[in-house]
């Protein structure tokens, strides 16, 4: 399959894809209870943007703290839930648009340095990845989840941003709740 440049797919259809990249984002952070304040597209287009967090300053990790690893780990999820809910929007444009997708570079940077405080051996490494892709999977594709990042970034398209207030209202019309969506946590190998 060849992919399609970035200049022959509309401004649009990339833009949406961006959209639902933060709403997938968003969601899943709330989700672990994380202090999301926002989600955000960039002007002029909205061909990249940011989730938005309360105290987003950099963080002393403990990795002999239990509660810790899984901070780390949940931020993997919460970093992979973008990639998969982008992922699932161009699925649904493949008839049309294969794109080459260039917007996880950060997503991957950050994926990278949280893995790097683990030490893990490839095959741990390999675990912990398949573990983290799992569970964002099935809270980005659940189908109430998928109606609200639908609706999540309708609203990014449409107003390049989104408050907390309204991502809760959200979550709430589409019944989007920590208990119902959350899978439970598996022991992918041996914790540092």
């Amino acid at each position: 399959m060849i992919a399609t440049p970035a200049h022959e797919i509309p401004l649009d259809i990339r833009r949406k894809a961006v959209a639902v990249h933060e709403a997938g984002h968003a969601l899943v952070a709330l989700l672990h209870k994380r202090n999301v304040t926002g989600a955000a597209l960039h002007p002029p287009h909205g061909l990249s943007g940011e989730t938005r967090f309360e105290g987003a300053s950099e963080l002393v990790l403990d990795l002999n703290a239990k509660a810790d690893r899984h901070f780390i780990e949940d931020a993997i999820v919460i970093l992979l839930a973008g990639q998969i809910a982008e992922a699932h929007y161009w699925k649904k444009l493949a008839p049309l648009y294969i794109p080459r997708i260039d917007s996880h570079r950060t997503d991957d940077a950050e994926i990278h340095a949280l893995r790097s405080h683990f030490a893990l051996g490839p095959e741990q490494n390999a675990m912990l990845m398949g573990y983290c892709t799992d569970k964002a999977s099935r809270l980005v594709l659940n189908a109430n989840a998928q109606a609200a990042i639908d609706e999540i970034a309708a609203t990014l398209f449409d107003t390049l941003s989104i408050g907390r207030p309204a991502l809760d209202e959200i979550l709430a019309r589409h019944d989007v709740v920590e208990g119902k969506l959350r899978v439970a946590r598996h022991p992918w190998g041996r914790r540092v």
